[in-house]
């Protein structure tokens, strides 16, 4: 008897044990890719002459509690304390007073939800409930875009102040941008707003000017009557980017050959040098960069002119690699240990420039793995032109790793051309044949502006890939010929204040952003004039 006592007494302490812990999604089946959904609360959003202390959130399946005190948003802030009570797939919040007379109070589930996989909740979702016999129903929407990409962003944070307006003060409502950038505040009352878009890193609804940026919207107010809807417009928000990059580490694969890893993606200018001493202080010789690897563009390859005895420690001095802003490289004071391994780099071609295509006079050049010192890559070369096989090309010059083939003085229109390529690692040719861009070629793109203000506008065409870019001013229609059949980024703004920048504004004291405008993906295709009207936000 006594046992058999002692063994339930064990199966309640477990059952009781199971029943406290967080419950898990069963495993097993297909990976869950999808966030947790609100399938029902209680009370339902709109409901009034609500005189509970308790909104019950259901969820369509289990969720990582821990994400929901960073999820979670209650306004206006009234300052009333509420606590959890979990369920199995639901939550309780319990406010411990009483909610106001007349107050619509709005809860909001932002996107950091998190299920027991890991997945986000898709876009923000919010329950009101009025403790009066009405519900405020005023809307204000929004979107924030990215002013360098033109790509809509998640997850970005505005806040919203009924006037009177204390910037020092958490802000009366908040709002994050879903999948499409796109934000909304609902059950807004009658009266005066102003928002602003913040990044907001601690979460605490204040923008702090110290330490956090902030840009406004083209309005500055929106006044809201009762029931009200408005827009505040778009938001082009500009990636100030003023973190440098750092050293993390280098590696060496042989006596000479050096692996840098860097804390970002790096960039390397036509001034690079790179420069090796011993403990001594004493220069080893200097260093070449090779490249930097297309599947991990934070990763620099080089080569030592002298060969680093393993005995030895040495330190670099690296000139011309900064981030894709443009921030030079971050002091550092690393060292490292040279190496006896034997060199087994095997000659190999890694990539060749401007693969989209070529001006008449650009110099087509490949880079190999390693400085090249194999005859049969320079001797082995063979061009093709048009019908005629040419074994000899005297345009050919060799700097380190890089093969440059340029033209006698411009490859010739009506002309393909095939370059047949030495590869070593498969002992063979690799056949290049690259697109040329002659005046026939190439197309036109006439741009206009929606209205007839006689003020500059600024205009940059662009296309990243072949690094092409056109600057010019015009006022309302320009054509912008000999483009080349690709996709272009196009950003125009006007220049309010003439001092040749876009000023995306100011929050506090409020200063206007200038009318800015970006369209990704804008095609010009050969012989054709393409249109594309520019529309301010």
């Amino acid at each position: 008897m006594k046992v058999i006592i002692t063994n339930v007494a064990c199966l309640l302490v477990i059952l009781w044990a199971i029943s406290c812990a967080t419950p898990s999604s069963p495993t097993g089946g297909p990976r869950d890719e999808e966030g947790p959904e609100i399938i029902k609360t209680e009370p339902e959003t709109g409901t009034t002459n609500f005189d509970e202390r308790s909104i019950i959130f259901h969820f369509s399946e289990f969720v990582e509690r821990s994400s929901l005190s960073q999820a979670i948003v209650v306004e206006p802030d009234i300052g009333i304390q509420y606590e959890l009570d979990w369920g199995r797939k639901s939550v309780a919040l319990e406010f411990q007073e009483a909610i106001p007379d007349s107050t619509t109070l709005i809860v909001t589930i932002e996107t950091e939800l998190r299920d027991t996989q890991g997945n986000e909740m898709a876009s923000p979702q919010k329950v009101a409930v009025s403790t009066g016999s009405e519900i405020d129903k005023g809307k204000l929407f929004g979107r924030i875009i990215g002013a360098q990409t033109g790509e809509d962003t998640e997850g970005e944070r505005i806040l919203l102040y009924r006037e009177p307006v204390d910037l020092t003060t958490k802000a009366n409502y908040v709002s994050s941008t879903d999948t499409s950038g796109s934000f909304q505040f609902s059950y807004l009352s009658e009266g005066r707003y102003k928002a602003f878009w913040v990044d907001d890193r601690n979460r605490n609804k204040i923008w702090d000017p110290q330490q956090e940026r902030a840009q406004p919207f083209r309005k500055e107010f929106v006044e809201l009557a009762k029931e009200g809807q408005d827009s505040l417009g778009a938001a082009f928000v500009t990636a100030v980017d003023t973190t440098q990059p750092i050293l993390q580490g280098v590696g060496l694969f042989s006596s000479q050959r050096l692996r840098m890893r860097f804390s970002e993606n790096i960039l390397v200018t036509d001034s690079a040098s790179i420069g090796v001493t011993d403990t001594l202080g004493n220069a080893v010789g200097p260093g070449t960069p090779l490249y930097i690897p297309p599947n991990e563009p934070y990763v620099l390859f080089a080569q030592s002119s002298e060969q680093l005895a393993e005995s030895q420690s040495y330190s670099l001095a690296l000139q011309g690699v900064v981030d894709e802003s443009g921030n030079a490289l971050a002091e550092f004071d690393q060292t490292f240990t040279g190496s006896g391994q034997e060199d087994t780099t095997e000659q190999r071609i890694i990539t060749r420039n401007n693969l989209s295509g070529y001006y008449p006079s650009d110099p087509i050049e490949v880079t190999y793995a390693k400085p090249i010192d194999e005859a049969p890559i320079r001797d082995s070369l063979i061009v093709v032109e048009g019908t005629e096989l040419r074994e000899s090309w005297e345009s050919v010059d060799i700097k380190e790793n890089i093969l440059r083939i340029a033209p006698d003085s411009s490859w010739k229109s009506g002309v393909e051309y095939e370059f047949r390529i030495w590869d070593p690692i498969i002992s063979d040719y690799r056949k290049l044949q690259p697109k040329i861009w002659h005046d026939n070629q190439m197309g036109k793109l006439n741009i206009v502006t929606e209205d007839t203000l006689k003020q500059d506008i600024y205009l940059e065409i662009s296309n990243e890939e072949v690094g092409l870019q056109r600057d010019t001013v015009f006022t309302n229609q320009i054509e912008i010929s000999s483009l080349p059949p690709l996709n272009y980024k196009v950003i125009a703004y006007r220049d309010v204040n003439g001092n040749g920048q876009w000023d995306y504004g100011q929050v506090s004291p409020y200063e206007k952003p200038e009318p800015y405008f970006i369209q990704t993906e804008v095609p010009v295709k050969r012989d054709f004039t393409g249109d594309l009207t520019i529309i301010f936000q």
